[in-house]
C-alpha cells in the first residue's frame, strides 16, 4: 500500500490519509506520509474529531484499511462520516458490519469452458 497514496491522478481525485497510529518513522510511513496529497495524523484525536475532520474535509468515498486488526478506529466508520463507505487490505475477512457498503477483493480469472 506504500506507494498506492502517489498514484491517485489529482487531476480527478482529491485524496486524503487519516493515519490512525503514531508514526514509526519507519521508511514505509515516511512514504506515505510524503506522497499523499493530503496526509493528517488523526493518532490522537478522539473518534469525533475524527469524524468532524472527515466531514469537515467532505470525503465521499472513506476506505478502512485496518478492518479488526490492532489499533483500528473502527468507531469512526461507525458514524458513516461518508456517504460510501469500503473495506481493503488489512482484514481479509467479512467486517460483519452495516457501516462497510463495499469489500474491494481479490479473486482469480474466469477460464473460458
Amino acid at each position: 500500500m506504500q506507494s498506492v497514496f502517489g498514484f491517485h491522478d489529482l487531476a480527478h481525485f482529491t485524496v486524503f490519509c487519516y493515519a490512525t497510529s503514531p508514526s514509526d518513522k519507519s521508511p514505509y510511513r515516511l512514504k506515505i506520509e510524503a506522497e499523499a496529497e493530503h496526509f493528517v495524523d488523526v493518532s490522537a484525536c478522539s473518534t469525533q474529531q475524527i469524524v468532524d475532520r472527515i466531514v469537515q474535509d467532505q470525503i465521499h468515498i472513506l476506505v478502512n484499511l485496518s478492518g479488526y486488526t490492532k489499533g483500528a478506529r473502527n468507531e469512526v466508520f461507525a458514524c458513516r462520516p461518508a456517504p460510501v463507505q469500503m473495506s481493503y487490505m488489512g482484514f481479509a475477512g467479512t467486517l460483519a458490519a452495516g457501516w462497510c457498503d463495499y469489500f474491494v477483493v481479490g479473486g482469480s480469472s474466469l477460464r473460458e469452458r
